[in-house]
């Protein structure tokens, strides 16, 4: 530290030397380099992102309907499953008819979308694991009724299955929107999660849908099963009404879809969806599916072995 006086010397703009003060020399001390323009303020430059080759698609872009292709620092990584669904369905607004509407954060809407599909599917599951054990295998019975009772059973496990995985799902898909990774801008919030997260949307909706019309099929069956051997008549009359509500609920559903053909439709996207996710190593959103994925599409393909193998032995009793 400096003595008080030469301090004060050096306030009032005294020479350092004349109190016998050393300061280090700075010779051989290279100057900075000069600014080209000492107005301008220093810039920190970092090193370009490099980006994944992906097909620009136009209604893919950051802005969710801009007709011109950004420049390439704008460019967005887009996943495979984000590249499934079609044009024409993410850029609608050229259709005429169609009103124009400006962008949005679409987030909120996507979120109570995904939270309502939730109470209708874990009800439908509730309700189906309450009838699942109501039909108990009972060996050496007649082949009418061991095939009767295996068909009831398949069809309520297939409805507990697709709406447990609606539940699940569509809890997935709220804590990736809350993850906030998304592009939230876009014109309707359909368009928003078909291009941010197709796979969890279309699951779903197949899924939940999947899921009731396999619930009224069991209802179906074993009301058939039940009266069929007292009334007949009653029974099939009993059968045309469900099968009726069945078709007219998927007519229903078909002629009020805004982006797919059908639903038969909606599985085949859902399929490439899945089928893009398994093949594709490095992802932007998410991570890559890993063994389990693989595991559960070899034991669903061995279900429906034992199935086949179950019903034929049944049949040809």
């Amino acid at each position: 530290m400096l003595p008080a006086a030469p301090l004060v010397a050096l306030l009032l703009g005294a020479s350092p030397t004349s109190w016998g003060l050393r300061l280090p020399s700075l010779r051989g001390c290279a100057a900075p380099p000069p600014r080209p323009n000492a107005t301008e303020p220093y810039k920190l430059r970092l090193p370009a992102l490099r980006r994944r080759p992906h097909a620009p698609v136009p209604a893919l872009y950051s802005s969710a309907g801009a007709t011109e292709a950004p420049t390439g620092e704008e460019v967005r990584d887009l996943d495979p499953e984000q590249l499934i669904i079609p044009e024409a369905i993410l850029s609608r607004e050229d259709e005429p008819g169609v009103t124009p509407r400006e962008l949005k954060d679409q987030t909120g809407e996507a979120i109570e979308y995904f939270s309502s599909e939730r109470v209708p599917s874990a009800l439908v599951a509730g309700a189906t694991l309450g009838i699942l054990f109501a039909y108990p295998l009972v060996k050496g019975e007649a082949p009418f009724a061991a095939v009767s009772k295996r068909l009831y059973m398949l069809l309520a496990t297939t409805s507990l299955c697709n709406t447990l995985l609606a539940v699940f799902a569509a809890s997935i898909a709220i804590v990736r929107l809350l993850g906030h990774e998304h592009e939230p801008m876009a014109k309707d919030p359909l368009v928003m999660m078909l291009r941010e997260t197709p796979l969890l949307f279309l699951a779903v909706r197949v899924h939940y849908l999947t899921g009731l019309l396999s619930f009224v099929g069991a209802l179906s069956v074993r009301m058939f099963t039940d009266y069929m051997p007292a009334s007949p008549t009653f029974a099939k009359g009993l059968c045309c009404l469900t099968g009726s509500t069945l078709a007219f609920m998927l007519s229903l559903y078909n002629s009020q879809l805004i982006h797919f053909f059908s639903l038969g439709h909606m599985w085949v996207q859902y399929a490439r969806c899945v089928a893009a996710r398994l093949s594709n190593p490095a992802l932007s959103m998410g991570r890559p599916a890993g063994a389990l994925a693989f595991g559960s599409a070899g034991l669903l393909l061995a279900s429906f072995c034992f199935f086949g193998a179950s019903f034929w032995s049944h049949y040809n009793q």
